[in-house]
């Protein structure tokens, strides 16, 4: 049985000659085969192409990315050194009034600086740590409470020196000091636990301190007189006014007038008697008057 063969005529629309193509079946098999292959291949490659260009987009999008991430990272570490600045220099400030208010420890150095010590578990004075966020975190909430001890001593600081008689009732001559002396009455030695400034009947006398009034009246020997609790340990007396100005349970300013110079009581002449009590003992007044004498 001899080769099939398969023809194919093309017939042009013109009136030109037919064009025939002969070809076995073996041959149109193999064709057929590298056809299927030809396409297979372009599908393949098709895909591929497409494939390839999202990788590519994707590595693109990857470094881009990569490239913000460094640029956060590095905008993230210059934050923390400045964060870290910021907190030595608070730190520091915090150290200078600790001293002022006078929170130093055994050593010498301010108490928050040991406390910290303490805190961070090292044994002694507080040594910054590398710019980890937690550990920032922990400074800056140590630093809030350190600071916040500092403003609480600073305030007992400025309430203690606004209740100490810093400042002289009234500016007058001292004719009688602390400690012994001849008694003008009786010529007989006795203790003065006070001083006798000699002023000018109706010299204001004002409160050398803050306090509260605790009395305010007649007292036998002292005439009218005034006694005002500055807090702290701290009493003043003020004797022989002309007159009293206050009442008991009233606040007083350091400076507000109070009363008035006399001669009431046992006294000899116009003067102002003045006692400061420490815890309860009579103490020198000079040694708190800083304005005078």
């Amino acid at each position: 049985m001899g080769r099939r063969t398969h023809t194919v005529i093309i017939v042009p629309h013109s009136k030109a000659d037919f064009i025939k193509f002969s070809f076995s079946t073996r041959a149109f098999m193999i064709l057929a085969s590298v056809a299927s292959v030809a396409v297979i291949l372009s599908v393949v490659a098709i895909g591929f192409t497409g494939s390839a260009a999202d990788r590519r987009a994707d590595v693109s999008r990857l470094e881009s990315e990569n490239q913000e991430l460094v640029r956060v990272n590095q905008e993230l570490e210059s934050t923390i050194a400045a964060v870290q600045q910021r907190l030595d220099d608070f730190e520091k400030r915090t150290s200078q009034l600790a001293l002022a208010a006078g929170m130093v420890g055994e050593s010498g150095k301010p108490m928050i600086l040991e406390s910290a010590g303490s805190a961070m578990n090292t044994g002694g004075p507080y040594t910054p740590l590398p710019g980890d966020i937690n550990v920032l975190k922990l400074r800056g909430d140590m630093i809030a409470e350190h600071l916040l001890e500092v403003e609480q001593a600073m305030a007992d600081q400025e309430q203690k020196l606004s209740s100490t008689p810093t400042i002289a009732p009234v500016i007058g001559v001292i004719t009688d000091g602390f400690g012994n002396r001849r008694d003008p009455f009786t010529g007989k030695r006795a203790y003065h636990h006070g001083l006798d400034l000699s002023a000018r009947r109706g010299t204001p006398i004002v409160a050398p301190a803050d306090g509260v009034v605790v009395f305010a009246g007649r007292n036998n020997g002292m005439g009218r007189m005034i006694r005002i609790s500055h807090g702290f340990g701290f009493q003043t007396v003020y004797g022989h006014l002309d007159k009293i100005l206050v009442e008991p349970g009233q606040d007083v300013r350091r400076g507000e007038e109070i009363g008035h110079v006399g001669n009431t009581g046992r006294s000899t002449g116009s003067h102002l008697h003045y006692e400061v009590l420490k815890d309860g003992r009579f103490v020198n007044p000079l040694y708190y008057i800083l304005d005078a004498y």
